[in-house]
């Protein structure tokens, strides 16, 4: 299997933060999960677009002040008083949030880098179900919230992709079959389905993080 992730998204961060205006998928139309929502806000897995969303975290339940716990390092008041390895330990924390809430049976490993080149924040290896985060790239606590939540939604993919049992295999092999890299075409690369859903998903968190900043 072909390395689809491999230290390339976020090579161009610039970009992130902008409206995709290509992608139709069904998680929040394109605005980020909204995490303050109750039920119908739940972070949800990839089933959202079908009826059964049983593995989503119901955020009536009690993971609203577990999330906001775990965000609550990620304040850049609070991540720069953070020595590195209590960010790495924050980051761990919510890469286990995000894999109990997608219901994700084989969560990646997690390394942290410090050889990676500049610019890129880090990726998702399919082929050793790693995530790599460079560590001369976590000053930014917000985009070290975006990047893991996002890394971790292509590991959801690729779980999903090999179940024969979840509806939306067939559209994520086919996404994945028919990947393109951000050096071929990268407009392409950001609207394609695989990449809008996990930028959409990861703003979620973006977008609760930036909530209790404004609440303090």
């Amino acid at each position: 299997m072909a390395e689809r992730y491999e230290i390339v998204r976020d090579m161009e961060h610039n970009s992130l933060n902008e409206t995709n205006t290509d992608y139709e998928g069904g998680l929040s139309e394109n605005e980020g999960i909204d995490l303050n929502e109750g039920a119908d806000g739940v972070i949800g897995t990839a089933d959202e677009n079908v009826e059964d969303n049983e593995a989503g975290i119901d955020l009536n339940e009690g993971s609203n002040e577990q999330l906001d716990t775990i965000l609550d390092n990620f304040q850049e008041d609070k991540w720069s008083d953070l020595s590195l390895e209590e960010q790495k330990q924050s980051i761990l924390d919510l890469a286990d949030f995000v894999a109990i809430d997608t219901g994700n049976e084989n969560p990646p490993e997690i390394v942290f880098r410090d050889d990676m080149e500049d610019g890129s924040y880090g990726g998702y290896n399919s082929d050793t179900n790693k995530i790599e985060i460079n560590v001369n790239m976590l000053g930014d606590s917000h985009e070290a919230a975006d990047t893991i939540s996002h890394e971790m939604w292509h590991a959801y993919q690729e779980q999903a992709a090999n179940d024969p049992n979840n509806p939306r295999a067939e559209e994520y092999r086919e996404g994945f079959d028919n990947y393109i890299t951000p050096d071929i075409d990268f407009e392409s690369y950001e609207n394609q389905m695989v990449e809008a859903e996990a930028r959409e998903y990861a703003q979620g968190f973006k977008n609760r993080l930036a909530g209790l900043r404004g609440a303090a």
